[in-house]
């Protein structure tokens, strides 16, 4: 029983970061120029040691897909277990404001 509702709750958490990461695509791609950022934060943490080659090489191909919106949005979105485990330390902090946080996680999921 407690396996069962810390699965659920991983799933939940899953879900929440994934819409998360849908929000955050459609406000990179309406303002370029927050890749900028993104691509120095993803260069700095690899540098700096703090995500692994096979980890670096997924975001680099995530960030490849910009600024194609459907393939970047399915790839910021992809249910795959690589993509659900990146999104959980992603490298797109900072770019939702606190209220933009909590109007996306309100919004039904598309």
């Amino acid at each position: 029983m407690v396996y069962q509702r810390k699965r659920q709750q991983h799933q939940r958490i899953d879900q929440q970061s994934q819409q998360l990461h849908l929000c955050i695509a459609q406000k990179v791609l309406a303002k370029p120029e927050l890749m900028d950022t993104v691509t120095e934060r993803l260069n700095r943490r690899y540098q700096d040691k703090l995500m692994g080659y096979g980890s670096y090489l997924h975001w680099q191909a995530i960030l490849a897909e910009f600024p194609n919106n459907e393939r970047f949005i399915a790839a910021m979105t992809a249910n795959d277990s690589t993509t659900t485990r990146l999104r959980r330390a992603t490298i797109f902090t900072g770019i939702l404001s606190e209220e933009e946080r909590n109007d996306c996680l309100a919004a039904p999921f598309e």
